[in-house]
């Protein structure tokens, strides 16, 4: 008899044992720190918090939600039926599955086509619409904006030659810098904007023998890759990043004729900003 009454209590004590523990962890306490309420105290489960209500006509509810476009929702349609499509056809190609998901393709390839078609009217009545107004690709356009492109290169380059210097950063030993050079000069030549050469070793170069000493102006101006080309007005010390690394004359002159003659966007010339000269040693 005494060995069932053992037994049943040690079963009301582990059961005692259970419940506390279930009860301190849904607190968010440890058991062994929350014995007291586990074993001898009842309590009442917590109120159901209810939420707040949403004052009406509040943005985002579902009464001031606008209502989606009928076209938005049958591009939803569309995507989703043709997503389908495409998944049944690749995991089960038989003729009728593959064939549907083509038609779904097809379907939106003549979509396409008729909004181009579309567009394509549009920019016939809208000149504003049409990019080749600036650079027609007809044989005639193509005449016209060359002519339009040099005169505007000779009117940048004459009036730059009058105000304004390219200041060329190389190393002696570096062989861009060789290759480059010569090519520096015969633009210089050329255009009549003249260089002024700074060397960042005290070396020179065949086109520039007797350049002048970096001291300082490469790392006041963030020099850290040679060749390096800024054009500069030395009547306003401002100074512009033209090109780094090996150019070619071509390129040499379109990045100078875009940075001489800013507005194509306010985002645009601020990718080229104007720096200040440094005071010594670029006169």
């Amino acid at each position: 008899m005494k060995g069932v009454i053992r037994t049943l209590l040690r079963i009301l004590m582990l059961a005692t044992l259970m419940i506390g523990w279930a009860g301190a962890n849904a607190a968010g306490k440890p058991f062994l720190q929350d014995q007291a309420r586990g074993w001898f105290w009842y309590e009442d489960p917590p109120a159901p918090v209810k939420p707040k209500p949403v004052p009406k006509g509040t943005v985002g509810t579902p009464a001031t939600t606008p209502a989606k476009p009928a076209e938005v929702r049958m591009y939803e349609q569309f995507k989703a039926g043709m997503e389908e499509a495409r998944i049944v056809a690749m995991f089960n190609p038989t003729q009728a599955n593959v064939e549907r998901y083509v038609q779904y393709r097809t379907a939106l390839v003549k979509i396409a086509d008729q909004l181009a078609e579309a567009g394509q009217r549009l920019v016939w009545s809208n000149p504003e619409y049409d990019m080749m107004q600036e650079r027609p690709p007809s044989p005639v356009g193509v005449r016209a904006y060359d002519a339009k492109k040099a005169a505007l290169q000779a009117e940048t380059l004459a009036r730059l030659a009058k105000t304004h210097v390219l200041y060329f950063f190389f190393k002696s030993d570096c062989p861009y810098c060789h290759a480059f050079a010569p090519s520096l000069a015969g633009f210089s030549m050329a255009t009549g904007i003249q260089v002024f050469p700074v060397s960042l070793d005290g070396g020179g170069l065949p086109d520039f023998p007797n350049p002048n000493r970096d001291r300082g102006q490469a790392a006041a101006l963030g020099v850290n890759t040679v060749p390096a080309v800024f054009l500069a007005n030395p009547a306003t010390r401002e100074i512009t990043p033209v090109a780094y690394g090996l150019q070619s004359d071509t390129e040499l002159m379109d990045r100078i004729v875009a940075i001489a003659n800013p507005g194509v966007s306010a985002y645009v010339d601020q990718i080229t900003p104007a720096l200040p000269m440094p005071m010594e040693g670029l006169q």
